[in-house]
């Protein structure tokens, strides 16, 4: 294997307490090839099909929890503590993962989903995101919000002292938008582009007040998304076709210089965050590799969630874009959007080696040449225990395929 190339799973703790941890990481390392893995230190809630399972196939999480029993000394005075998973706790699955990473000279990283955490904003919604309605969005902790922003680096400082990663892999650091996929979420009409970037953007206390500390009328911005969104939902501009309402969005920041101001208070907003983050990685002889999007796809959207990825690559150690494509043309697409507005900071792809993302084993071989050759130093493939055997059996050949294409180029 070309050990320059980093070649992991993303992985859910839980899975591997359920399947051995011994078993899974030879799994991973003999039978797929992988000489890294992102373990999840921190998730959000999930209904979860787990095919290969012996056991439950499906997996309940409750609520967004940790698989560690936090230090409070980590968290500054009024900062939340995480939830706990008390089964995972119990089992110590993080530090046995840690300890049989090091004897099989497997990278590893720690997966931490910072500020998508619906327990601890239903717990306090004075954490959450507050819509130009002035709904609040439970499962989204506002970046702005000086107690969240002391949660996270809380968190990382945690992760980082008790269990020394080689490397955090930081997901959900900006602003999540107005679907989520929540239990019986309806939506009967369709948003386009622009409702969807209106209905997305927060204007809770703390964002209106780092708008005018930069000299942003925050106020006027919300009510011009406000009256806009109103606009739009009441003609339904979301049933007109794509390419029709994605051209109203940039339209809309255009005809509004306080929106289009307010977009970069909060692309400043979450850069910060992120470099507070990284200092504190640092200090612990880690690296940062930082997801620039959650959910909207393609990196190019990364603005919609609260990101400037100019910005995040000057704030972390790596990007880690996630090109959850089908084709392998846009796959290689993205990474060089990323590499053309980033500039030369170092890339790792996160590939979806799951149904619908990934129909056959060509496909997914062609993914992973596409990323080398676009030069990243990893692929992370999702997800270690969502996958069927036939699928972990398409991981190792891609994996295979991706060290001859190395070989044969160096």
């Amino acid at each position: 294997m070309a050990t320059n190339i980093r070649l992991g799973f993303f992985a859910y703790p839980w899975d591997l307490l359920d399947e051995g941890i011994d078993i899974a990481l030879d799994a991973m390392a003999e039978r797929c090839q992988c000489n890294a893995i992102a373990l999840s230190a921190s998730y959000h809630s999930g209904r979860l099909f787990r095919p290969r399972m012996n056991g439950p196939v499906t997996c309940q999480r409750s609520g967004a929890m940790v698989a560690f029993i936090p230090n409070s000394s980590h968290y500054e005075a009024g900062a939340p503590l995480p939830a706990v998973d008390r089964r995972l706790t119990e089992a110590k699955v993080l530090k046995r993962a840690r300890e049989r990473c090091a004897a099989r000279n497997i990278d590893f990283g720690l997966w931490v989903v910072g500020l998508h955490n619906s327990t601890l904003g239903n717990a306090d919604p004075d954490l959450c995101m507050l819509n130009c309605f002035g709904d609040i969005y439970t499962y989204t902790l506002c970046p702005a919000n000086p107690r969240a922003r002391a949660y996270l680096r809380g968190l990382v400082t945690d992760v980082c002292a008790q269990f020394h990663p080689q490397r955090i892999l930081l997901e959900a650091i900006g602003y999540l938008g107005i679907q989520h996929g929540v239990h019986h979420e309806l939506f009967m009409q369709p948003l386009g582009e622009a409702e969807r970037m209106l209905l997305s953007l927060c204007f809770c206390p703390h964002c209106l007040a780092r708008a005018a500390e930069a000299g942003v009328d925050g106020q006027t911005a919300q009510k011009q998304a406000r009256r806009w969104a109103r606009n739009l939902l009441a003609e339904e501009r979301g049933c007109l076709p794509v390419d029709y309402t994605v051209a109203e969005m940039p339209a809309l920041l255009a005809e509004s210089p306080d929106l289009y101001a307010y977009l970069h208070v909060r692309a400043e907003t979450t850069a910060s965050l992120v470099a507070e983050v990284h200092e504190i990685v640092a200090a612990h002889g880690a690296r940062l590799e930082t997801m620039p999007t959650s959910f909207v796809r393609p990196t190019s959207r990364a603005w919609l969630e609260g990101v400037s990825l100019r910005r995040l690559a000057e704030a972390s150690d790596t990007l880690c874009p996630l090109p959850y494509f089908t084709n392998p043309m846009e796959v290689a697409a993205d990474l060089r959007w990323v590499k053309m507005i980033a500039g030369d900071v170092p890339l790792v792809a996160g590939l979806s080696a799951c149904y619908p993302s990934t129909h056959s084993v060509e496909n997914l071989t062609t993914k992973v040449i596409s990323c080398l050759t676009e030069g990243v130093e990893g692929i992370y493939y999702f997800n270690y225990g969502l996958l069927s055997e036939q699928r972990l059996d398409w991981v190792a050949e891609a994996n295979r395929c991706g060290q001859r294409h190395q070989s044969q180029s160096g």
